[in-house]
């Protein structure tokens, strides 16, 4: 395949990117919200392969919902850049610049691999995003053991950069063999003056850090993260932290049922996502590209009766090409 862009031909392999997660919810309480079916996202975009060691990805959301955005959107469908990125790689060492992933629960999500379910922990609840603008660095030391760094802009992948600050970050992954995978992240943010409110006391440098476990067989998988952030939102002593179980029980080669329990807790309760989230269900997958979950769904914040606790049935979809 060769692309004429004017200056000359670009020659490689590519192919289309398409993910939907659609679902439907009915609730088992007078909660507010609705009942239905939704499609809670829809990438679609393009990957393409440069040469042996250059490729580019593009990827756009375009179902993202208010939940996605900033405070205050008011409720209709989104379309967004979700990745942008130009990539090298080698044997040991690849790297990733423009919007890519970030790496603080990359791995966590790839091992549950159940995102059209429920987000990680660590985004929904403000302890990271998913992608940002800036440039990641991964190393394999050997087959046992890998690294990687990243130097982003810190506002995400909704945000264009607002500052002159980045966020830096570390991480290091073992997995002794093909069953157990450990890893330890740290980043470091150091919020401006012009992004803090005058009417707080500003925690300039903000900071996270996570450690997950986990182990798989063919009979069943356990896993388990603990996530801290420090004056999240650069505000003093706004601290946060969680803890997040996945577990599951193989019932056949394409078929499991699993459970996922989260507990997140504020210093003296500022935040008012506190509480714990509960997954029950069962997921059957058709093929690599479709698969369904029948699932549970409980909310149960700390504020009870600020903020009202949720008991929902979902029928979960998920289909890719």
């Amino acid at each position: 395949m060769a692309f004429n862009t004017g200056v000359g031909q670009i020659t490689g392999s590519g192919k289309p990117i398409g993910e939907i997660f659609s679902d439907f919810h009915q609730k088992l309480d007078k909660s507010s919200g609705t009942n239905g079916f939704d499609v809670t996202r829809a990438y679609v975009g393009y990957g393409y392969v440069l040469d042996n060691n250059f490729s580019a990805t593009v990827v756009i959301n375009a179902a993202g919902s208010p939940d996605d955005m900033k405070n205050g959107s008011v409720r209709r469908r989104y379309a967004y850049l979700r990745y942008a990125s130009l990539g090298w790689s080698n044997e040991k060492l690849s790297l990733a610049f423009g919007m890519t992933d970030t790496r603080i629960y990359s791995h966590q999500q790839r091992w549950w691999g159940k995102r059209y379910i429920a987000g990680a922990m660590q985004s929904d609840n403000g302890h990271g995003v998913v992608a940002d603008l800036g440039i990641v660095l991964d190393y394999k030391f050997n087959d046992k053991f890998s690294g990687d760094i990243a130097v982003m802009n810190g506002e995400g992948y909704l945000e264009k950069q607002l500052d002159d600050n980045v966020k830096t970050s570390l991480g290091f992954t073992v997995t002794p063999n093909e069953n157990f995978i450990f890893r330890v992240y740290g980043d470091h943010y150091s919020v401006s003056n012009d992004q803090i409110s005058p009417h707080i006391i500003p925690g300039k440098n903000q900071f996270t850090g996570t450690v997950f476990a986990a182990y798989k067989n063919k009979y069943f998988y356990v896993g388990a993260e603990y996530s801290y952030k420090s004056n999240a939102d650069g505000i003093l002593e706004h601290d946060s932290w969680g803890i997040s179980t996945t577990n599951g029980v193989y019932l056949s080669e394409k078929s499991e049922l699993f459970f996922r329990y989260d507990y997140l807790k504020s210093a003296q309760r500022w935040d008012t996502r506190d509480g714990t989230f509960t997954i029950i269900g069962f997921q059957h997958t058709f093929s690599p590209n479709i698969r369904l979950s029948l699932n549970y769904q409980g909310t149960n914040p700390y504020y009870l009766g600020l903020i009202e606790s949720r008991n929902l049935i979902y029928l979960n979809a998920h289909f890719r090409f």
